[in-house]
């Protein structure tokens, strides 16, 4: 063998070595990255449910207070055919001020 063969055949050698010292690593970070990945999932997940649980008696609460409203509206058309509200005057006697 020639010398350039041999010097050819050597940095072959060193670079095939190199790339899979390479892949040997990228697989262990590819490793962690999925571990770290799964554990935040995990977190979202709890964080999802445990605002799901909250969610649920805030939105009974805003439930009732709908069901409140929508009765005083009852109540109003109601007393509205029943005839018990006044007409209002369209000028506020008791704030006119006659003592000039």
């Amino acid at each position: 063998m020639t010398l350039p063969q041999i010097i050819s055949m050597i940095s072959t050698i060193l670079l095939t070595s190199v790339a899979f010292i390479i892949g040997i690593q990228l697989i262990y970070i590819l490793k962690e990255i999925k571990y770290s990945l799964t554990k935040v999932n995990q977190t979202i997940d709890t964080v999802s449910d445990t605002v799901e649980k909250i969610s649920q008696p805030a939105i009974g609460f805003f439930a009732i207070l709908e069901g409140f409203k929508e009765s005083g509206k009852i109540i109003d058309a109601i007393s509205g055919l029943l005839g018990k509200d006044k007409p209002k005057p369209p000028v506020d006697i008791d704030a006119y001020d006659n003592s000039i």
